[in-house]
C-alpha cells in the first residue's frame, strides 16, 4: 500500500483493531460510484482515533486509484483567547 499521506499514529503496523469500523467504511465507499451512499460522519472523543481510521482509509483509497477520489480536509484545534 502507498502511504500518500502520512499517518498520524507512525508506524502504519500500529494501527490495529477498529476491523468493524473499516469494513463498514469500505463497504460505503463502494457504494458512492452507485450514488447509493448517504454523508457520513465520524464521532467521538478526543484522541479515540478517528484520525487515523481516516488516514488509514485515505491511504487505502489513494493505493487503490478506483472511481472514488479521496481527499482529507484536517481543521486543527486554535486556542483563542477573548478579548
Amino acid at each position: 500500500m502507498k502511504y500518500a499521506l502520512e499517518e498520524r499514529i507512525g508506524d502504519p503496523l500500529l494501527f490495529c483493531g477498529r476491523k468493524q469500523e473499516m469494513e463498514l467504511l469500505r463497504n460505503w465507499v463502494n457504494m458512492i460510484p452507485r450514488k447509493m451512499a448517504k454523508s457520513r460522519a465520524l464521532l467521538g472523543r478526543r484522541k479515540c482515533g478517528k484520525s487515523a481510521i481516516m488516514q488509514r482509509l485515505f491511504n487505502i483509497l489513494w493505493t487503490q486509484n478506483g472511481r472514488v477520489i479521496p481527499f482529507y480536509f484536517e481543521v486543527r484545534e486554535l486556542i483563542i483567547a477573548p478579548l
